[in-house]
Formats: structure tokens, C-alpha cells, sequence
């Protein structure tokens, strides 16, 4: 049994990848609906208003002072102008406490209720919840989805300015040209879920995050615990070039361990996404058959191909190529996807698939794509070839 085997993230990919794609790219395309803030204050004492219309249901309005500082606040935790944070949505709250109901287990607050605002805002591929008093000098960040319950979930400014000197220190850029694209909660091992063919880490559980740090040109992850004392690249994962976009498959969205592939099954590519709706897969298995089936969207006995058997590889094939995998650390892209804006335009992408480990891809940028997904493509390119 190789090391590559007996690896598993707690992140799992969605069985329900078309639409969580779907959205991840109306998010990445700035579909969000935003009215603009008006041209000057009102003449009186008052704080001036933003209206935010959502999508559905009644608008609200919150004061240009929140929004500001709700604003400043994300854009020092991701190193970029304001401007950029778009308001989506805000409600009127009474939070239960001086934590604004935030609190995570054993952090005691003061009592008595506030009266303020839950504010919802996107930064460039991502969407954030704040909740703040009437005034917005008291803010917090609601948990992101997936937070353990050991965990608070907030990437502090602090957090974020010790990744961003990491980062600068690694990849030789200033921090001024440095940007936080994405971050997402994780649960780390003791090498902080970082593969390594043949290394041992501790199996203690470390709340952290992983993120997509960019100088406008090179997208790289990384991976950190919640306070920014421990922080490692995933040089595996990392490199991708623009114009690919890089980002993690939502922790909402991906499936339980009943969804890893069958044992039998060594690797498999898979081919969906397009108009038709058709979805291609390719299968080697660990007797080293290797076929290919096709679906139709229609469903019923009828929508599914015969399969084809391609070839039959021998057991030393099967397992060079196994071996091949752990050399270019495939469970380090766990749950990445590297595309473009064509895929929204109903371009294919192809997910690649070892037990519950997948990554994504679009094929029309693979030499931007990391150096070692490049090679894992071309290997199992060269088999089915």
C-alpha cells in the first residue's frame, strides 16, 4: 500500500460540482448586485445612509460610517484598496452580547444586548459576514463555513499580516503587491496537511486555514494555523499563472467519506461541465483495467454508454504509476480548482480523482498550471495513450 493511500483531508469534493462551479464563478465574475452609494451627505446630523438591495426580498439601508469601516476592515485583513469590498446585503440584529453572539466555547462576555447590523460583503472571489454595533466600532466576522468548533475562524488582521510577510519573504515580492485571494478554514495535521512522500506527522488537530495569496501574476497556497505562528507553502499546489483563477471547492458543498471512489479504483479522470451535460470518465482499476464511459444528462438506462475497456496494464505499470503520484504529491491539490472564466461559458473541466483526494482543472491553460498537476496530466495521458 503506497503512502498515497492512507491520505485524507478533512475537505471533500462535491458531488454537486456543476452548480457549486456555477456559483464560485458568478462570485469570481462580480455578478454580486450592489446599489452605489450616494453623491453627498444629507444636510443634517445623521449619519449618511447606503442602500444594499439584495437579490430577493426587502432593501435595507446601513450608515455610510459602518459600511466604511466594515469596508477598512476586510481590506487590511486582504491587503487590498477598499474600493474593492463590495456591499451585498445588511439586516438590522440585536446581538445578545458585548461579543455581538460571536463568542467561540470558554470566551465569557459581558451582557446586554446591542443594537446593529449584520452586513454581508464579497471581496474578489469570496463572500464574508460581519456583524457590528449601530455605529460599526465594534465589528466581527461571523465564522466561515467549515470553522471547527475549536476554532474561532477569524482571520485576524494580525493572522493575515504575519502570512503576508511570510509570502513576501518567500516568493521575493514586497507585501505591498501581495493580495489575499481566498481563505478557507481546515483542521491540520502536524505538518499542517502538507504531503510529503514517506514523512510522519503527528495527528493532532490544529485549527487553521488555507489560502490564495497573488501578486496580480502568481497565485500561490498557503497553509496556517489560526494564529499565523505556523505557516508553510504548499509549493505543490502553488505557481499557477494567470489567467487561470485558482480556488477551493466550498467545504459546504463536498461530499462525506461515502463518496470516496471504490477502493478498486487506482485513478480516474473525469470530463464534465460542457453544454450537452454529458459527463466522460476514465478509469484505471488496481487489476490494471483500464476503460472509459459516457453519460447523458436525460438519465435512465438509456443515457449511459456501454463501457469500453482501452487497454490492460500490467501490475508493475499500475504500480509505477502510483508511485508517480506520490512523487508529484497529488493529495496536495486536494479540492483545488484551476480554471478560467470559459468555463462559466459551459467549456468543460476535467477533475482529477484518487480515493477522496480531486483536483480541477481547465485544459486550455495547462502550461500555467503547477508544475507538478502538469506532470500527473501528462502521466496519465501517457497511459491512456
Amino acid at each position: 500500500m503506497t503512502s498515497l493511500s492512507i491520505i485524507r483531508f478533512s475537505a471533500r469534493f462535491s458531488a454537486s460540482f456543476s452548480a457549486s462551479l456555477l456559483a464560485s464563478l458568478m462570485l469570481l465574475s462580480s455578478g454580486a448586485a450592489v446599489m452605489a452609494e450616494t453623491a453627498s451627505a444629507p444636510a443634517t446630523a445623521t449619519p449618511p445612509i447606503e442602500s444594499v438591495s439584495p437579490q430577493s426580498g426587502p432593501s435595507y439601508s446601513v450608515s455610510r460610517l459602518v459600511s466604511h469601516r466594515i469596508r477598512r476592515d476586510l481590506a487590511k485583513r486582504l491587503n487590498v484598496p477598499a474600493s474593492t469590498i463590495t456591499l451585498i446585503e445588511a439586516t438590522r440584529e440585536t446581538w445578545p452580547d458585548q461579543c455581538l453572539g460571536l463568542a467561540r466555547p470558554f470566551v465569557r462576555c459581558r451582557g446586554g444586548e446591542i443594537n446593529g447590523w449584520r452586513v454581508q460583503v464579497a471581496s474578489a472571489q469570496q463572500q464574508w459576514v460581519y456583524r457590528s454595533d449601530r455605529t460599526g466600532r465594534q465589528l466581527g466576522i461571523e465564522p466561515l463555513a467549515g470553522t471547527p468548533e475549536f476554532g474561532n475562524g477569524d482571520f485576524s488582521v494580525e493572522t493575515s499580516q504575519q502570512l503576508l510577510k511570510t509570502v513576501s519573504s518567500d516568493v521575493n515580492q514586497p507585501i505591498s503587491k501581495l493580495q489575499v485571494l481566498e481563505v478557507q478554514p481546515a483542521v491540520w495535521n502536524g505538518c499542517l496537511g502538507i504531503f510529503e512522500p514517506d514523512r510522519a506527522c503527528t495527528e493532532q488537530a490544529i485549527a487553521g486555514f488555507r489560502t490564495i495569496v497573488t501578486d496580480g501574476q502568481t497565485l500561490w497556497v498557503y497553509h496556517l494555523d489560526e494564529g499565523g505562528s505556523q505557516i508553510a507553502q504548499n509549493a505543490t499546489a502553488s505557481g499557477a499563472k494567470k489567467p487561470l483563477q485558482v480556488n477551493f471547492v466550498p467545504i459546504e458543498s463536498e461530499p462525506t467519506a461515502e463518496s470516496d471512489l471504490d477502493p478498486q479504483i487506482v485513478f480516474q479522470s473525469q470530463i464534465s461541465g460542457d453544454f450537452t451535460g454529458s459527463v466522460n470518465k476514465t478509469v484505471l482499476l488496481a487489476d490494471g483495467t483500464l476503460y472509459r464511459e459516457q453519460s447523458q444528462p436525460n438519465g435512465g438506462p438509456a443515457s449511459r454508454q456501454p463501457t469500453r475497456i482501452l487497454k490492460k496494464l500490467s501490475p508493475s505499470e499500475v504500480e509505477a504509476f502510483k508511485n508517480k503520484l506520490d512523487q508529484h504529491r497529488f493529495p496536495n491539490f486536494d479540492n483545488i480548482r484551476y480554471i478560467t472564466e470559459a468555463a462559466f461559458a459551459d467549456y468543460p473541466t476535467i477533475q482529477l480523482q484518487v480515493g477522496g483526494v480531486t483536483a480541477n482543472y481547465i485544459d486550455l491553460e495547462i502550461p500555467n498550471l503547477p508544475a507538478d498537476l502538469q506532470s500527473i496530466i501528462a502521466d496519465w495521458e501517457e497511459i491512456i495513450n
